[in-house]
């Protein structure tokens, strides 16, 4: 074997191993609840650990009436949509980073992608 085929054996091995690892990472950080309270507890959101809004919850002492559930999912609606398109904004800033080296996930794909 010549020494470039083993220099990227073990690279293409080494590319393995982290995929392996991030996606453990990754499954351990999406099980993850951080609740944060606002208003001294009459406000409470929950998001995952790879930054899902889970949850959001108003005292409803804060409303009269029963539209508070409706309330509730349309603020947890717009946090999400908000994160998404914060999300790709930063893709796209990455993207101008990493310019000069393609772009790294398509790179990625033969090894299985990353999901960053």
């Amino acid at each position: 074997m010549s020494e470039g085929n083993l220099k990227f054996t073990e690279i293409f091995a080494k590319v393995s191993e982290m995929k392996k690892q991030m996606e453990e990472v990754q499954g351990r950080v999406s099980k993850l609840r951080i609740t944060s309270t606002a208003g001294a507890g009459m406000v409470n959101v929950t998001i995952s650990g790879d930054g899902v809004i889970k949850n959001i919850e108003i005292n409803k002492g804060l409303f009269e009436g029963e539209d508070v559930k409706m309330l509730e999912d349309l603020i947890l609606s717009a946090v999400n949509d908000a994160y998404k398109k914060s999300k790709e904004a930063t893709e796209h800033e990455l993207k101008s980073i990493t310019g000069g080296l393609g772009n790294l996930p398509d790179f990625l794909k033969p090894f299985g992608g990353f999901n960053g």
